[in-house]
């Protein structure tokens, strides 16, 4: 029997350039991650394979684009965020990806990341193994415990990867994951904490792995009495709250009051830095850019300078405005997966926002892909290709 043709349409071809570019620049990144940053100028390899993919996806994209009712959301959009890009000079290879991803399937994004990370990660402990470049001079004990990196610039990396790979897996097994998987996870959770002495993440992942097993097993979902309800106001509201606490905590920093400054030394420094960064840099509509002071940089000349939390390097960096486009994408994403009773998706997206309060991640493409979905608006995008 002869076998009809098959013919590609420019949807599908678009889908699989979007892959390929996304899995490349999502290993490339992590690469950079890692103390291969040492070997080679990376900052200028960046910018090329960045302009690379940024070209080959404004061809893909015209080939598929179609004016709707949503042209006028989108060219205010990217409006709004060029306006942003030319004063923080920052975020456009994440704006690209995200503007870009509701036209693929989103589990198929989430499915490439990981395949990218998981390689990019025995790439790394392989290369770190073997000894083929040198640690860093960082001093890493901590009360009388060594932090190894693994390969990476710091030794929180791997951990925090580690993190964004459990929410990948469950985001993708939902009701089908068993308390064996579960078991494995916890495990390889235990060991990079023995390893790193990487505290936070740790007891993040295990809130996370028990939440999951009490869905599972009690059956827990939406349309339950009372759990269902706190579900519900967490996933539609998780930025908006988690975001709102993180950035009073620092604006209102003061180390004079005693309840601050135990919070601010529990949290590293967080408090502090986050309210020299407000007072420096202020907040504006469009955003600024952010001069950090990395603590491979940092000596009596130059001081220790970063802004952990998410939300508030999001608006610093970005501004009002795209930080309440990124609010209204992620309330919206939250009304959906309530509406779609998915409870598995909807803790994700929970423990994602709720770390992001102490941690950069949300806005590293690198880490994190679910800052891709909220992208997905028109009706035909949600049904086609988030929720499938």
């Amino acid at each position: 029997m002869q076998r009809e043709p098959i013919f590609l349409s420019k949807e599908n071809i678009f889908a699989s350039v979007f892959i390929i570019l996304y899995s490349f620049w999502v290993f490339y990144t992590h690469i950079t991650s890692s103390q291969y940053f040492t070997l080679f100028d990376y900052e200028s390899t960046s910018k090329v394979i960045n302009s690379i993919i940024l070209v080959l996806f404004l061809v893909s994209l015209i080939l598929v684009y179609r004016v709707s009712i949503y042209s006028i959301l989108d060219f205010i959009i990217i409006i709004t965020f060029v306006i942003s890009y030319l004063h923080s000079k920052t975020g456009l290879m994440l704006f690209a990806f995200t503007f870009l991803a509701r036209h693929v399937r989103f589990s198929l994004v989430v499915k490439s990341f990981l395949c990218a990370t998981l390689i990019g990660i025995v790439f790394v402990f392989l290369t770190y193994l073997f000894n083929l470049y040198s640690d860093s001079y960082l001093d890493l004990a901590r009360n009388d415990t060594y932090r190894y990196l693994l390969g990476y610039r710091f030794p929180t990396f791997l951990p925090n990867y580690f993190f964004h790979i459990s929410l990948c897996y469950l985001f993708i097994r939902k009701e089908r994951i068993t308390f064996a998987e579960v078991f494995v996870l916890a495990l390889i959770n235990y060991a990079l904490y023995v390893y790193t002495d990487t505290r936070a993440v740790f007891y993040l992942i295990n809130l996370l792995l028990f939440i999951i097993l009490i869905i599972k097993w009690f059956g827990v979902d939406y349309k339950t009495v009372i759990l269902g309800r706190l579900l519900k106001l967490f996933t539609i509201n998780s930025f908006f709250i988690f975001g709102i606490l993180a950035i009073y905590l620092q604006y209102k920093y003061d180390p004079n009051v005693l309840w601050l400054k135990n919070i601010n030394s529990a949290l590293s420094g967080r408090l502090s830095l986050g309210h020299q960064g407000i007072e420096q840099y202020g907040i504006t509509l469009f955003g600024s850019f952010i001069e950090y002071v990395p603590i491979l940089d940092a000596d009596k000349f130059n001081t220790f300078f970063y802004i952990d939390s998410a939300y508030l390097q999001l608006l610093l960096t970005n501004g009002i405005l795209i930080y309440m486009l990124v609010l209204i994408g992620y309330q919206r994403l939250g009304k959906i997966i309530k509406i779609n009773n998915d409870p598995y998706f909807g803790v994700v997206i929970i423990f994602l926002l709720f770390h992001s309060m102490t941690d950069p991640q949300l806005l590293a493409g690198e880490f994190n892909p679910f800052m891709l979905c909220i992208a997905y608006y028109g009706s035909a995008n949600i049904k086609k290709n988030l929720l499938k």
